[in-house]
């Protein structure tokens, strides 16, 4: 029996509310992103920082600072204890001056450390320079040395965050941990160069390091910083010998990445094998917005000889193959199942890869730390729910290049989740770092101007999809992203979840937006199939085994095909054609189409009016026909005809369900009249150009500042 496909997860970083860079609004898609983190024993991830002292170091290390002038430790009959540390929950003076001493004390400790290239800073009322406009701030952190004499910090030098607390009650805990998975997510999402990040966050007394990387979001139990000295001088004396490395890599930092200065842009030199690759431009990073996840950043970029191509830099799971193996086996079984002249025209639409490499550092593959490795057994470790509740706020924060636009509104539907997002998985996936570099470089469909030339381009992703279907592929990601407009060519890309129709393989939950997706593949479930297909018959037992098995659902070439019908049509409803906008057009007229938009792309999951978009073929026409222009709703009137002809396939293929008819018969038909639609759409496209309904319904606003320093007057915690 096949095993039934992915499950479908949202990615909350995708949707409007994230984009609109409004802190808040961005705090609580992070937080919703991640719906957990992983509790571990302190010593789980500890051990994962850097050389620990030995038994014998501890006791030098303990006497140096009960011996030095500083007198950082006291000894006396009342045991040992720190000088000048006293439970800030005690004292009456402000946040930042009871947590001082505390900086004297990480100094001291990193002083004992060779070679250290780590110093903490106590700065809370600085902002750190961002590429992203983040606003927020920590209340320390640990920077690299030879950055501390800049006169501004950026978040690129920050090793380690912190946040700090008098008390540790419920709110002060909350505070702490939503500022402090902020800055996490602010460090992994801004810098290229990082592959994990460490924190720490302090309330009175009771310390807790976290760790952000690809696959999780951990933090250990908390240690009392009064009682546990031995446990805080091994903590800090880990960071300081975690950075006595030149690379850093201990303390997340990427020897295969360097930044570069191209004039006042920040560019990257990529070391991918033997190559490297100096980028030129972003071209989408907006994967790298989820803390969890691929973490996918694209860049245009320049071999050493001139030559340009895309690179790709993300996280597959470990048991996945890469992008390079999948699409070479995709083109092994066109080889084998294609006519020859097939074979020679599939690969014109399909991108080419130059090479792909997982990355290596200190000789091993790049793999996510998993802080349960030998905690299996014992189940010292657990699964704490996200108060989604935020306490940040303020100013925008910019967002990340590349995006698909989307309507969808996290606040809109997040009261319904009670507060906490529960998940079904226990387990972490192993994830390993990779990078893919490819030939072609172009436009995508999504960022083409011109109709004629966007229907011709999905028109060729469509070809694409039919050869990879006929050689026994489906692509399961088809989307207005993933296909690129190249020297007058539409080509196929982003194969990391094309699976063989046939295949026996399962993942862990797909992310991302799911405009594009098939409402089948959304639902889980085939909607098409006889209303008493389900229903036992009269006189047979619930558990009767002669009943006609019921297959769990998969995804067929039919969703794949759905997924250009959603492309086509998005193209029709985020748009209006530029002859219509100089014409004055009314903005009731546009603010309609808007809103048929975000009805038919709510970048939600399970919202019935996306079903009901596509199910219902009359009111689809009646749709199309009050809310496009005359001159898009000309070439576009296919969009209801489309849907009838893909909903005739699924009750064809669904007829006899449980058994699914997906034969070589239906799949010819079905992308014959795709194949039709679109290109009679693109010959009644020539010469119109498209304009994006956000462009002409946004409100005129300041842009914002590349950063922002609080006034002198006020200093807030967070702005």
């Amino acid at each position: 029996m096949l095993p039934p496909d992915t499950a479908v997860f949202a990615r909350h970083t995708s949707q409007a509310d994230y984009r609109t860079g409004d802190l808040k609004l961005g705090c609580i898609a992070v937080l919703a992103d991640l719906g957990r983190y992983l509790q571990v024993p302190f010593g789980c991830l500890v051990k994962y920082v850097g050389a620990m002292p030995s038994q014998q170091d501890l006791k030098r290390i303990r006497n140096n600072l009960t011996n030095k002038e500083s007198k950082i430790l006291t000894d006396d009959e009342s045991g040992l204890r720190w000088t000048d540390f006293t439970p800030p929950a005690k004292s009456k003076g402000f946040e930042e001056n009871v947590f001082k001493p505390l900086g004297r004390i990480i100094s001291e400790i990193l002083a004992e450390v060779p070679n250290r290239r780590v110093s903490f800073l106590a700065n809370p009322n600085e902002t750190p320079l961002s590429q992203r406009n983040n606003t927020s701030r920590p209340d320390g952190y640990l920077v690299l040395s030879d950055k501390q004499p800049e006169a501004k910090m950026h978040w690129f030098d920050i090793a380690v965050p912190f946040e700090f607390k008098k008390e540790q009650d419920t709110e002060s805990l909350r505070d702490d941990e939503q500022k402090i998975i902020w800055s996490l997510h602010s460090i992994m999402r801004e810098d290229p160069c990082r592959r994990f990040a460490f924190s720490i966050t302090i309330e009175d007394t009771q310390l807790r390091l976290w760790l952000s990387n690809r696959a999780c979001l951990a933090v250990t139990e908390p240690i009392d910083f009064l009682q546990n000295i031995d446990g805080v001088i091994s903590l800090f004396y880990a960071f300081g010998s975690a950075s006595a490395s030149s690379t850093n890599n201990e303390l997340g930092w990427d020897p295969t990445v360097e930044r570069i200065r191209d004039g006042k842009k920040i560019q990257y030199e990529f070391t991918i094998g033997d190559e490297v690759f100096t980028t030129t431009r972003e071209l989408a990073t907006y994967g790298a917005d989820s803390m969890v996840g691929r973490g996918t950043r694209v860049y245009e970029a320049t071999d050493a000889g001139g030559e340009k191509v895309a690179i790709k830099d993300s996280w597959r799971e470990v048991e996945r193959q890469s992008e390079g193996e999948i699409l070479e086996s995709i083109l092994a079984s066109c080889a084998e199942k294609l006519q020859v002249e097939e074979l020679a025209d599939a690969e014109r639409y399909f991108v080419g890869i130059r090479l792909w490499k997982d990355v290596i550092i200190d000789d091993a593959p790049d793999v996510t730390l998993d802080p349960l490795v030998g905690e299996e057994q014992n189940r010292s470790w657990k699964w704490v729910s996200i108060d989604l509740q935020p306490i940040l706020s303020a100013r925008p924060h910019l967002p990340s290049a590349g995006d698909i636009p989307n309507s969808g509104r996290l606040s809109a539907f997040l009261p319904t989740q009670s507060g906490g997002i529960a998940r079904n998985d226990t387990g972490i996936p192993r994830r390993v770092h990779t990078r893919t570099v490819f030939n072609d470089v172009g436009v995508a469909v999504k960022d083409v101007t011109s109709l004629a030339d966007n229907l011709t381009c999905l028109s060729d992703g469509l070809k694409a999809l039919y050869y990879m279907h006929k050689a026994g592929w489906i692509h399961r990601d088809f989307s207005v992203g993933n296909v690129i407009w190249v020297g007058g060519i539409g080509k196929l890309g982003d194969f990391e979840y094309a699976k063989k129709i046939d295949s026996q393989t399962s993942h862990d939950v797909r992310t991302g937006t799911i405009h594009f997706m098939a409402v089948e593949v959304e639902r889980q479930k085939y909607l098409f199939r006889p209303t008493t297909s389900n229903v036992r018959p009269v006189g047979r037992k619930p558990h009767d085994t002669s009943l006609p098995f019921r297959p769990p659902f998969r995804m067929n070439f039919l969703h794949d095909i759905e997924s250009v019908w959603w492309a086509f049509t998005w193209i029709f409803f985020y748009h209006t054609d530029t002859d219509t906008t100089n014409a004055n057009h009314s903005l009731d007229a546009l603010h309609a189409q808007w809103k048929k938009f975000q009805l038919a792309f709510p970048g939600t999951v399970g919202s019935p009016s996306r079903q009901d978009f596509f199910s219902f073929v009359d009111e689809l026409q009646t749709v199309c026909d009050d809310v496009l222009s005359e001159t898009c709703r000309d070439v576009g009137d296919c969009i209801p005809h489309f849907a009838g002809a893909l909903q005739h396939g699924y009750r064809k293929a669904e007829a006899k369900y449980p058994l699914l008819a997906l034969d070589g018969t239906l799949l010819n038909d079905i992308h014959r009249q795709a194949a039709e639609y679109l290109d009679g759409a693109q010959q009644r496209a020539t010469g119109i150009e498209l304009c994006p309904l956000p462009d002409l319904l946004k409100p005129e606003r300041p842009r914002p500042r590349e950063e922002t320093t609080p006034s002198p007057k006020k200093k807030p915690r967070h702005d």
